[in-house]
């Protein structure tokens, strides 16, 4: 029997439905399985026509998904926000997404993994409330050697004498001299566990110069890369358009010196979410860091696009607060803001390679280009 591995507090997870201030059945996009969609080909919501649900279905991105209509919502959503298909057939007729969603299973060849994922505002809220990420079962497999490597990864984050940015780069920076051999070897993951190499490696960050204006302006070009299509789509527009005008703006010309102020005023308000954010981001690592079929070469790339949502999480919170300039940071303004940002970058590792690839000149990020899109703090 396969062991099971689950952040403790998978369990907990319930659906409140209509009570659900970001429902998960609206602008964005439900794939149907091929299981679900023959199952559709026989069945109607009404008796009174051959309407049948196969209907709803169209092709998008090479995937069967549902057709939103014209409010970007799902044509089974009723006036109560609840499922008129769950009201009508039960639980069985979803797709494998909605019966499934937010929870995340990875079935590797010795064992599962249970998590949830960010996408959910109840998920965020439930992260917020641990104290401290933790897992059942969890288990250190000496031959498995990228499962020791995403523990080392989880425990660096964990560390509070890390900052979080620093314990990005730690992370890039390890998997980057580790990737640089032809093949994973035990001794250079024993390497990275013991606490003098990395007291070292942290001196060495703190001993390098970062210019906060030069981070702002590639996580303020990112985000309006990311946000493009969304756009153009008409997909989130509440959240993500008043941001991008900023944005815009901004990328055209501002003023440095009141934007340094800014962005010192603001990372004060942003550290008081940093046990969130340190929680986010181990449950990232768990739940894409490490997947069945991975290499070294897509552990790399998945980290690398995991500091890039965190980065432009913290460039859309900090964008959304210079609407208003308030003295605070409301807790629903982060939380709407990881919702948002999971949802429009939660592709598969195929679509993130081809991203990749096409907005950057090699696939595998030199450190410096991490460094400067995350930023000291």
């Amino acid at each position: 029997m396969k062991k099971e591995i689950k952040t403790d507090y998978y369990d907990t997870f319930t659906c409140i439905a209509d009570k659900c201030s970001f429902t998960c059945c609206q602008e964005w996009k439900i794939v149907v399985d091929d299981d679900t969609y023959i199952k559709w080909n026989h069945l109607s919501l009404t008796k009174r026509n051959n309407s049948y649900l196969d209907q709803y279905v169209k092709q998008k991105d090479g995937a069967r998904v549902i057709a939103l209509n014209e409010q970007k919502q799902c044509p089974f959503l009723n006036e109560q926000k609840l499922c008129k298909l769950v009201l009508n057939f039960g639980d069985e007729v979803l797709s494998e997404t909605c019966a499934i969603f937010p929870r995340q299973i990875h079935e590797f060849a010795d064992r599962k993994e249970y998590s949830l994922v960010s996408c959910c505002p109840e998920v965020v809220d439930l992260i917020n409330q641990q104290d401290k990420i933790c897992f059942t079962n969890m288990f250190d497999m000496d031959e498995d050697i990228l499962l020791q490597l995403r523990t080392i990864m989880i425990t660096i984050i964990q560390n509070k004498q890390f900052s979080i940015s620093k314990s990005l780069m730690m992370i890039f920076y390890i998997l980057l001299d580790i990737h640089q051999n032809e093949t994973v070897l035990k001794k250079e993951i024993d390497k990275y566990k013991d606490k003098t190499v990395l007291k070292e490696l942290s001196d060495t960050i703190d001993n390098m110069q970062f210019i906060s204006l030069d981070t702002f302006e590639e996580n303020n070009e990112l985000f309006l890369d990311i946000a493009e299509n969304y756009r153009k789509q008409g997909l989130y527009t509440s959240y993500l358009e008043p941001i991008a005008v900023i944005a815009e703006n901004l990328s055209r010309d501002y003023d440095k010196r009141k934007m340094t102020v800014q962005l010192q005023k603001f990372e004060k308000l942003f550290s008081s979410y940093e046990k969130l954010f340190r929680n986010y981001l181990v449950v990232e690592i768990f739940s894409n860091g490490l997947m069945p079929e991975s290499d070294l070469d897509s552990i790399v790339v998945m980290i690398q696009w995991i500091a890039m949502e965190y980065a432009i999480i913290r460039h859309s919170i900090f964008l959304s607060w210079l609407l208003d300039e308030q003295e605070k940071l409301p807790y629903t303004v982060v939380r709407n803001y990881i919702v948002v940002i999971s949802r429009m970058m939660g592709y598969d590792q195929e679509d993130i390679c081809e991203y990749l690839d096409k907005s950057f000149e090699n696939l595998i990020w030199e450190w410096g280009y991490l460094a400067l899109l995350i930023g000291a703090e």
